[in-house]
């Protein structure tokens, strides 16, 4: 195992964006891919041969990565450092997904995500690109695409089972991991395209009861807040394309420290001893 990154993702008949978006560059990719099956019969077998792991577990997703951790491939906890959990109808390209694995290995994140393109299907605004931003610090990352160190999917784990349509888990993760100001970022230098509608796959045909009382009972079950989609900070793009005024006020700074400290440099009875010489070789 050359790489420690993997991304987890369930996968049916229908999945086809691990291949065409996912695996684009597959020889430049720095992680495994691992595809969890949720239709009963595999259409296509040929379809999956190119992913490093297949598992036909036929569930919801978190109950599929729940038990993928707990009986399937427990020592992957620690073989791996970051778990990326993409749900089939996300498009991102190898390069990004690259890019989202380091960056949050770099900023030490517990769970991290890439931030929505302006055409993706939202739910959460926070959850949009910020052309000016470069990471937000929030309270809270969204079941859709989560990217967990080892260190938090440990802490977390035991909720994934928590309800069956999964909504309100990530409100869980947030109570779990000590509502941390630092730790939970958007990444806006990556950016994903959520292509299908909130609520309009297969899932909430399956599940079979009220996803928004399965919120309410979760968080409860839990003591977690109900959501916790706040920016507690970000860092900002400053150049001249990107808060262009800030950028502006940071090189007249920069200008001034300059001449303030040629000044202190060169001081009053320095400048008067130069002048006297320069008046006496005159």
């Amino acid at each position: 195992m050359a790489t420690r990154n993997i991304i987890i993702a369930p996968c049916g008949n229908k999945s086809y964006l691990f291949k065409e978006s996912w695996l684009r560059e597959k020889g430049k990719k720095d992680f495994d891919v691992c595809l969890l099956f949720y239709h009963e019969q595999i259409n296509n077998p040929g379809l999956y041969e190119e992913v490093e792991f297949f598992y036909h577990l036929k569930g919801f997703k978190y109950f599929m990565l729940y038990e993928l951790f707990t009986k399937v491939r427990p020592e992957w906890l620690d073989q791996y450092d970051h778990f990326y959990f993409l749900d089939d109808d996300i498009d991102i390209d190898t390069l990004q997904i690259n890019t989202l694995f380091s960056l949050s290995k770099a900023f030490r994140s517990a769970i991290s995500c890439a931030s929505l393109s302006k055409d993706s299907f939202c739910s959460w605004p926070i959850f949009r690109q910020q052309p000016d931003s470069f990471c937000r610090f929030v309270g809270q990352i969204e079941v859709m695409a989560p990217l967990f160190s080892s260190e938090a999917l440990r802490l977390c784990l035991p909720s994934f089972t928590g309800n069956r349509s999964s909504w309100g888990i990530d409100s869980v993760w947030s109570k779990m991991l000590g509502y941390p100001k630092d730790r939970l970022i958007v990444f806006d230098d990556v950016v994903m395209k959520h292509t299908l509608p909130v609520g309009g796959g297969e899932l909430y045909q399956k599940i079979q009861v009220d996803p928004h009382k399965d919120w309410d009972d979760v968080v409860t079950k839990f003591s977690a807040r109900k959501q916790n989609y706040f920016e507690y900070g970000r860092l900002q793009r400053v150049n001249e394309k990107h808060s262009r005024m800030l950028f502006l006020m940071v090189r007249a700074r920069g200008l001034w420290n300059k001449i303030e400290r040629a000044w202190r440099d060169y001081d009053l009875w320095s400048r008067i001893v130069s002048k006297k010489n320069k008046i006496i070789k005159g």
